[in-house]
């Protein structure tokens, strides 16, 4: 099993954003190495941010005759956001519809399981800070009064 981590270590949204946000990064199996138990981590997830969604768009459906699978998650599960289904027609692949809150930082995580594909993927999450006006990690103080 290999852990492959994105060239794209930037965190897009800040936690001073009230918007928001849908990323997407094209990952294109057939250039790169993988087999079955092999993640990568592909989008970060700001610490405090709420990802509402995320999912996967087959872009050219997987011909490696492996009976690989891929799945949408991140450190907690590899099947969060999408179960493993193989990648063998193009379209979005069934979204599990869970949303999820993140306390500290993550990355949305393909999962290959069974078999080395080379399917083309987009995987995309839409996202929301949930510390408009404060910062990424937890050291906001109070600032209003109870009475």
């Amino acid at each position: 099993m290999t852990a492959y981590n994105s060239s794209n270590s930037n965190r897009l949204i800040k936690a001073s954003t009230d918007k928001v946000r849908v990323m997407s990064e094209v990952v294109d199996f057939s250039s790169t190495t993988n087999a079955g138990g092999d993640s990568f981590d592909v989008i970060g997830i700001p610490a405090n941010s709420l990802v509402i969604a995320a999912g996967c768009d087959v872009m050219t459906a997987d011909t490696a005759g492996n009976s690989g699978t891929l799945a949408v998650g991140d450190s907690s599960g590899a099947a969060v956001y999408v179960a493993a289904a193989a990648p063998t027609s193009t379209g979005q692949m069934t979204l599990v519809d869970d949303s999820k809150a993140y306390s500290s930082g993550d990355d949305i995580r393909l999962t290959v399981a069974t078999g080395a594909i080379n399917a083309k993927v987009r995987v995309w999450a839409t996202m929301i800070s949930l510390d408009n006006g404060g910062t990424d990690a937890d050291t906001d103080s109070q600032t209003v009064t109870f009475s």
